[in-house]
């Protein structure tokens, strides 16, 4: 039995995404540094990763929610690691597993693209 999650979601700020060509496969910043598009399958990892590793963040924070299903590049869940550059950031708890796309996302698995809200405090929090 399949018991892999409906949907998974990325992080991207919007300045970053409203530049990828609509045409193409969306690639993560660091993709080439990476090799892979950081995930969550949990709204409230979501949220904790984004006032982690995106609480200075000058721009928008959208949300891409992926159909698993519906990639076409390998899906891998894996414990934690950082994005580039934050080496030294806590994160979350090593004992759950993230889901890891080892390739670009295919625009027919992004179900959906929203922002985050920022509360008053600037914490990024789930709206919708």
């Amino acid at each position: 039995m399949d018991h892999s999650p409906q949907v998974i979601y990325h992080l991207v700020s919007a300045g970053y995404y409203q530049q990828q060509p609509s045409d193409q496969p969306y690639t993560p910043e660091n993709f080439a540094r990476e090799g892979f598009v950081h995930c969550t399958a949990e709204l409230a990892l979501l949220v904790e990763i984004a006032n982690t590793f995106f609480i200075n963040l000058p721009d928008q924070l959208l949300v891409l929610e992926i159909s698993p299903p519906h990639l076409t590049a390998p899906l891998k869940f894996e414990p934690p690691i950082p994005p580039a550059g934050t080496e030294n950031t806590p994160g979350p708890d090593a004992d759950v597993l993230f889901p890891h796309i080892y390739g670009p996302v295919n625009r027919d698995a992004i179900i959906d693209v929203y922002p985050l809200q920022q509360n008053e405090s600037g914490r990024w929090q789930w709206n919708r």
